[in-house]
């Protein structure tokens, strides 16, 4: 006898996982594209606007394992409407912000969002989708990083030209809550209590990556083991003498 074919899942779903992939990707590729707008709104140096992009890739890479175990503990459809709030609560800080320490807690929002919304996509397509369903489902996230980069390049660069900055954050609410409304139609096994999280073990690992990711950025000014000392001028005059 043979077996039977596996019942089809509605694609449904599917659209709010790919439009969560885009959620990040395009905050991630829109924060360059508006920084130059955003120096000439607050009047700041371009360092102090760029920290919110450092600040971001920074939570992210800190909070992933520990944003993995918390969607087993809870459940991983409950986490993901929840980070997705979140994610919807950074963008309208963006929108809203007078100055640029509130650029800087917004994108620490997003970050700390997008390190539970990374393994969540993966689980989700693996509880919902199976078979050649599940693999066009996984595929389908790399594209929507693609879509996403391209996007926030020609939409994103067009509205913070001609209309400001804000509103191509403004984009990115729109896509969360789409994404939180079409969450309702995901399925996903309930949270396991039991599992546990060494909260220790997770601020170490969360601080290494951070010290690493500083000192690997600020290696020109920290130097690799010492601080590289500049030439010391000289005044005029013979012989010639520090000033």
């Amino acid at each position: 006898m043979t077996a039977s074919a596996p019942a089809r899942t509605s694609w449904v779903p599917l659209i709010g996982l790919f439009l969560a992939q885009i959620l990040m990707s395009y905050n991630v590729a829109a924060l360059p594209v508006t920084l130059g707008s955003m120096v000439d709104d607050f009047g700041v140096p371009p360092t102090d606007v760029s920290t919110a992009i450092v600040v971001y890739g920074l939570f992210v890479a800190a909070l992933v394992m520990v944003g993995a175990k918390i969607g087993q503990r809870i459940g991983w459809v409950v986490i993901f409407r929840v980070v997705v709030l979140v994610f919807a609560a950074s963008a309208l800080i963006m929108i809203l912000s007078p100055g640029v320490g509130w650029v800087i807690l917004a994108q620490a929002l997003a970050g700390a969002s997008a390190a539970i919304i990374v393994p969540a996509l993966v689980a989700l397509i693996a509880e919902n989708y199976h078979g050649r369903q599940q693999e066009t489902a996984i595929g389908s996230l790399g594209s929507a990083r693609a879509l996403a980069g391209v996007t926030a390049f020609l939409l994103g660069g067009t509205l913070a030209t001609f209309v400001g900055w804000r509103w191509v954050f403004a984009v990115v609410l729109v896509i969360a809550v789409a994404v939180f409304v079409l969450s309702f139609g995901l399925t996903a096994s309930r949270g396991n209590p039991g599992i546990k999280i060494d909260v220790v073990a997770a601020v170490i690992i969360g601080l290494g990556i951070m010290c690493l990711t500083l000192g690997v950025n600020n290696l020109n000014g920290w130097g690799c083991c010492r601080r590289p000392r500049t030439p010391r001028s000289t005044c005029s005059g013979s012989p010639p003498r520090p000033c």
